[in-house]
């Protein structure tokens, strides 16, 4: 063996003893630039976001099973696509496919593949929710970073998920928080096209908008019109050039939130489940109906089995520009919401003072503030067929206008100019918080005034700038607590309940004794049995359900009206059952001749009567016709103190 085969077997040798050391020093590496971040950014920038994030992930994943099924009615839907391929395409309430929730079912399908990988339970359900809540947070702070600095990004990013109704919805199985982070991401796509020049982000944005209204149709579209207009304004492309992006993107919207909607209206109804919530078995009913002018102009008769009692109705409409601030809405996103609004006011009236900022600075104002306004006046304005919960969509507007509203201010902070204006936000803040912790009920006394005299004292010190940084510093930050103290507590209190049913609602109860909170309160106690089974459901009998767990041969194992508490039969039996009438036993799924040839065929064993909601019912709903048909040809048993008929043995 030669001299140079020796020395080239000891260098090998060398080599593979050092690899371990190089891998570890590697990791090292790594892990020190994950903590650093970005070299020009502030050395406290990095570690301050990861523990945002954390107590983001905390807060949000705290005793996550404490709501259980959570809303019922999306539960049954996502175990019936567990069951059943058609199920899980359609977005079916039951595996049976008698009928569908009243939303498209792309967020059906997210929450239906994680109970696929970790089993159905509430925890594997839910943590799909956790996960687009954080994604959500990391995107508001990405797209702020893009265009203000570190303590202005890292602030709106606080603001997003210390909402209450964010908190409360990123642990719910609603659709919304799917919603809201495929909107957020529409929006940073929208941003990287005007600042890239390139076409293919922006269609990307609107593919992302598509699936946010196959997620939550038309309420999906709230960011569209201001992220157009900021595209159309601020692209550095050609005007034809902008035209041609628009329109690709726009087909991409079109394409992907159209496609399931097709589809499904394309197949004959005698293949597919009856679609919820629409009339006329139709999506397009669904999407432009119940979904669409009738939740904005609340038109139509509502049903009895749908309508507030006359003790919670103190007016005829709350709509009006300070609804949002009433007792039924104002826990859930209002703390900041007209500071932003005011914030919106004085960017618009200093425009020209602007000029430094980018074009892609500006057109984020503009995105934020333009879907910030449609959503408010939306909100403030459209019938009294709204949910407390649809304030969700104000949060990620508004942390991006308040993030940007910050940044003015502390860029600018040697100049009185941007000092009084940020104190006039911060006071409008203050104001409302203030008042919304005075209309609350559990909160102790003096929390209103003290958190309104913090506030107060740290804009009087800041209004002049102060003689030395640290007591800048120590002013700004008890100004931020002052600000953050009404959300952040409510957000806590959030996760410290198990909420279910079809409308959570944030923080403690009102001292409006005619407030949603006392509504609620009382539907949970069962004051009002039909109120409480069309909320919650109807607690089942661990007798019907023993009977329903143990039918066999039948494609439903029970049918009943309405979706809650037939959800909740199905979820505690491990069997399909028939919401007869969809969610509030007004749609008109199954016909009476449809269900009677299910009953000559063997397809349903039982029929558990829900006596209370029929007392409420129209007589001309085919749901009605139903039960009286078979009170007319079946004989009634009693499981427990349910009454229930045999209709095949």
């Amino acid at each position: 063996m030669s001299v140079s085969t020796i020395s080239a077997a000891k260098d090998r040798s060398k080599l593979a003893a050092l690899k371990p050391l190089i891998l570890f020093a590697r990791i090292v590496a790594s892990l020190q630039h994950f903590w650093r971040g970005r070299s020009q950014d502030p050395l406290w920038e990095r570690p301050t976001l990861l523990a945002v994030l954390a107590a983001n992930a905390t807060l949000y994943c705290w005793d996550l099973g404490i709501n259980g099924w959570a809303n019922y009615f999306y539960s049954a839907a996502v175990q019936s696509g567990l069951m059943d391929a058609t199920s899980f395409f359609f977005g079916s309430s039951d595996w049976g496919n008698s009928i569908t929730v009243d939303k498209p079912p792309l967020s059906l399908w997210i929450m239906g593949i994680s109970v696929r990988i970790f089993g159905f339970n509430p925890v594997a359900m839910l943590l799909p929710q956790v996960l687009m809540g954080l994604g959500s947070t990391l995107l508001i702070y990405a797209i702020l970073k893009r265009c203000v600095g570190g303590a202005a990004a890292l602030f709106g990013a606080t603001v997003f998920f210390t909402t209450p109704i964010v908190t409360l919805m990123s642990r719910y199985n609603n659709p919304d928080p799917l919603m809201l982070l495929l909107m957020v991401g529409a929006l940073w796509f929208v941003l990287r096209s005007i600042e890239s020049r390139r076409a293919l982000p922006f269609v990307a944005a609107g593919v992302l908008l598509g699936l946010a209204f196959m997620t939550k149709q038309l309420q999906g579209m709230l960011s569209l019109p201001g992220l157009g207009m900021a595209y159309m304004i601020y692209s550095p492309q050609p005007w034809l050039q902008r035209i041609r992006t628009v329109v690709v993107g726009a087909g991409a919207l079109v394409l992907t939130g159209g496609l399931w909607m097709t589809i499904v209206d394309l197949i004959p109804a005698s293949g597919r489940p009856y679609i919820g919530g629409s009339p006329n078995n139709s999506v397009l009913e669904l999407t432009l109906g119940y979904n669409g002018i009738d939740r904005i102009t609340g038109g139509g008769v509502v049903p009895n089995a749908m309508q507030v009692p006359a003790t919670y109705r103190s007016v005829q409409s709350d709509a009006g520009l300070f609804r949002l601030l009433n007792a039924n809405y104002n826990q859930e996103a209002s703390w900041l919401l007209f500071a932003a609004l005011s914030s919106i006011v004085i960017t618009l009236l200093m425009w020209k003072r602007i000029v430094q900022w980018r074009p892609a600075h500006k057109a984020l104002f503009l995105m934020s503030a333009i879907w910030l306004l449609t959503a408010y006046v939306l909100l403030s304005f459209m019938g009294n067929q709204i949910h407390t919960y649809y304030t969700a969509a104000l949060a990620p507007p508004l942390a991006l206008t308040l993030g940007l509203a910050l940044d003015y201010v502390v860029t600018g902070r040697c100049s009185p100019l941007p000092r009084l204006l940020g104190a006039f936000v911060a006071l409008i803040g203050l104001i409302s918080s203030w008042l919304i912790l005075q209309g609350t009920l559990g909160w102790p006394a003096w929390m209103p005034i003290a958190v309104l005299g913090i506030g107060l004292s740290a804009i009087a010190a800041l209004i002049l700038r102060p003689p030395a940084q640290t007591v800048e510093a120590v002013a700004a930050g008890l100004l931020a607590i002052a600000l953050l103290c009404g959300p952040v507590l409510t957000s806590i209190h959030n996760v410290t309940l198990g909420f279910t049913g079809s409308n959570p609602l944030s923080g403690l109860p009102s001292k409006n004794p005619a407030g949603i909170s006392h509504l609620l309160a009382s539907l949970k106690n069962n004051e009002l049995q039909w109120g409480h089974d069309i909320a919650f459901g109807r607690q089942p009998d661990s007798a019907v359900v023993s009977a329903l767990s143990m039918t066999r041969g039948c494609t439903w194992a029970a049918a009943s009206s309405a979706s809650q508490s037939a959800a909740r039969l199905q979820l505690e039996s491990g069997r399909p059952v028939m919401p007869v009438g969809g969610f509030a036993g007004t749609d008109p799924s199954p016909t009476l001749d449809q269900f009677k040839e299910h009953v000559a065929s063997g397809d349903i064993c039982f029929f558990v009567q829900q006596e209370a909601l029929l007392q409420v019912q129209s007589p001309d709903l085919v749901s009605t016709a139903i039960s009286s048909w078979i009170r007319d040809n079946f004989r009634p048993e009693k499981l427990g103190n349910t009454t229930v008929y045999r209709l095949a043995r």
